[in-house]
């Protein structure tokens, strides 16, 4: 049977126009200074700190981290993070995980991901700590109350698009101490 779905929000002509645009908003690469530029990945830091953090693409993090995909089963969702910032000196990966959302649809589903993509994560990079972050539009606030909760509890990072977004997530990154 073919399915088609028609619902409202799901899935429709604007949802990767509207999650890359969301996704480029988001993105912190305004707020760093390039130390050094490679093929797979650049050495920053974030202005007005001393912090030098690794930063890949999509596409080259794992390319970067030397694993090989091919030689390894890895979870949907885990191949290409939306952001990741990595912690050489004290073996941290800060991935940055951004949904966008205006309407309803399955996202809330989406977002109650985090204990596997931790597991994952854990897997594939078992020398480095891992610092899941969550980066929501406004509407999550309002529309996804239970995994909010759930995040609070479970002390998952996570923020809501703001005018202080940006400051308030290098602020975090940049001060970030491990357990």
């Amino acid at each position: 049977m073919n399915f088609r779905s028609k619902g409202m929000g799901a899935g429709g002509l604007n949802t990767n126009k509207n999650g890359l645009n969301f996704e480029e908003i988001t993105n912190l690469k305004s707020e760093y200074i390039i130390l050094e530029n490679s093929e797979c990945f650049k050495k920053i830091k974030f202005i007005n700190t001393t912090k030098e953090l690794i930063v890949s693409s999509q596409s080259d993090f794992l390319k970067y981290m030397k694993i090989n995909k091919n030689n390894y089963e890895i979870g949907h969702g885990c191949k290409n993070p939306d952001e990741c910032y990595i912690d050489e000196e004290n073996k941290i990966i800060f991935i940055i995980e951004k949904k966008y959302q205006q309407c309803l649809g399955s996202v809330c589903e989406k977002i109650q991901t985090y204990d596997f993509k931790i597991w994952q994560y854990n897997k594939l990079f078992p020398d480095y700590k891992i610092e899941y972050i969550y980066t929501l539009s406004k509407w999550f606030e309002t529309n996804c109350k239970s995994e909010i909760i759930y995040y609070r509890e479970k002390k998952v990072k996570f923020f809501i698009i703001n005018n202080n977004y940006k400051k308030e997530l290098i602020k975090y990154i940049v001060n970030y101490k491990k357990d």
